[in-house]
């Protein structure tokens, strides 16, 4: 999105009829002067200068019994994109999308990254050129870029504080990045990511308080609250896996003992198959074996399953979340894992509030991680400042 047009959207009346537009077009002038409480000639100037710069476009004429149609309005995915990174020990996965979140370009790329944040900085600079050169899209179209890796996270500042899988302390990302492109980049914590993705196009549109949990290599923890992402006093909230729930239990990959993610992961539960069935067994082979009928198999996931959702009732306990969404790689498990952990949810959560919450599994495909970095973008587009604060795309100005 050029300069100009950033400009433009840091106005808050601007902001916030391309947000209504987002949610709810195609819309007329009319309906937006009525949701926002915007006079019509505000509406007009407003729809006027967005048209004029690619921001909105007129679309289909709408029903109308009396007097001229109106035309309708909605937002241009096209005028603007977004790179979004998910950074792994092995590698990086790497997407550019429009403003809908929509895949242009997906690629994957190798690199050790464990313990050498200088490679992960040039492996991320030649991903990101590399993506815009094959996706056809201008760096000057390019609204930011999103990273999301394991870890405790200072989003504000773009710093990794902490991570055990990558074998970082106090990584700066955004700054040097910024330096190197010229483009805008945000970091968090990849589960937040993914809570973020599912706040603006997924499972958690249109609500306040939400978890998203995902099971996969590790058990992570998004945590909406009022709207918001809750990161903690300093990044680390929603360290899930790694609350301790079975003291003196299996040693956990982070040096402690008895974590959930020590007992429940996906990598955990194929050791416990492979072992019962005397073979190695793949995660592929997993998914197939969830689905059939040998109890060597089902009550391991069984067990799995409700050691999770014992785990997820006391979050549901303390939060009180309208909606509970488990994705990762183990949304791949099925009934075998997700109904006893749904019914351990429903049956210890304190007070009857496990019956009263939704329980969703999310089935993402492969590059659900880095559509979650992109959307940390998308958000700084579309959020409004609360009272006081400046439009947070102000943040993407000297791009």
């Amino acid at each position: 999105m050029p300069k100009a047009n950033r400009d433009l959207m840091r106005d808050l009346n601007t902001n916030l009829v391309v947000n209504l537009v987002k949610t709810g077009g195609p819309i007329s002038r009319a309906e937006l002067a009525r949701q926002s409480k915007l006079s019509p000639a505000t509406i007009t100037g407003i729809a006027g200068r967005l048209l004029r710069t690619g921001i909105l476009s007129e679309v289909a004429v709408g029903p109308s019994k009396l007097g001229r149609p109106p035309v309708l309005l909605r937002l241009n995915q096209r005028a603007g994109y977004v790179v979004g990174i998910k950074l792994t020990e092995y590698g990086l996965t790497t997407v550019v999308t429009n403003l809908a979140a929509e895949v242009v370009h997906s690629a994957e790329s190798t690199a050790s990254l464990v313990g050498n944040p200088q490679v992960a900085l040039t492996a991320i600079e030649t991903a990101v050129r590399d993506a815009l050169a094959k996706s056809g899209v201008k760096r000057k179209m390019v609204l930011g870029i999103g990273i999301g890796l394991a870890g405790i996270v200072d989003a504000a500042a773009g710093i990794c504080i902490y991570s055990h899988i990558l074998h970082w302390r106090d990584v700066a990302l955004s700054e040097p990045l910024r330096r190197r492109l010229q483009i805008p980049v945000w970091v968090d914590n990849d589960v937040n990511t993914l809570a973020v993705a599912e706040k603006w196009f997924g499972a958690g549109v249109g609500l306040r308080h939400f978890l998203t949990v995902t099971v996969g290599r590790g058990v992570g923890l998004g945590v909406v609250l009022n709207g918001e992402i809750y990161r903690g006093a300093f990044g680390g909230a929603g360290e899930f896996g790694h609350t301790i729930v079975a003291p003196g239990g299996p040693p956990c990959q982070c040096g402690r003992e008895g974590c959930l993610e020590a007992l429940v992961s996906e990598p955990v539960l194929r050791t416990q198959v492979s072992a019962a069935l005397g073979r190695p067994v793949s995660s592929q082979e997993l998914v197939t074996l969830a689905s059939g009928n040998d109890p060597r198999v089902t009550d391991l996931l069984s067990e799995g399953g409700r050691q999770l959702g014992l785990a997820l009732s006391n979050l549901v306990t303390l939060l009180n979340p309208e909606r509970v969404i488990v994705s990762g790689e183990g949304a791949r498990l099925g009934p075998a894992f997700f109904e006893p952990m749904t019914r351990a949810v429903r049956e210890t959560a304190f007070a009857g509030v496990g019956a009263s919450v939704d329980i969703v599994i999310q089935r993402w495909g492969d590059d659900a991680w880095a559509i979650g970095a992109a959307t940390l973008v998308l958000r700084e587009l579309f959020s409004l400042p609360a009272a006081g604060e400046p439009p947070r795309l102000a943040l993407v100005s000297g791009a």
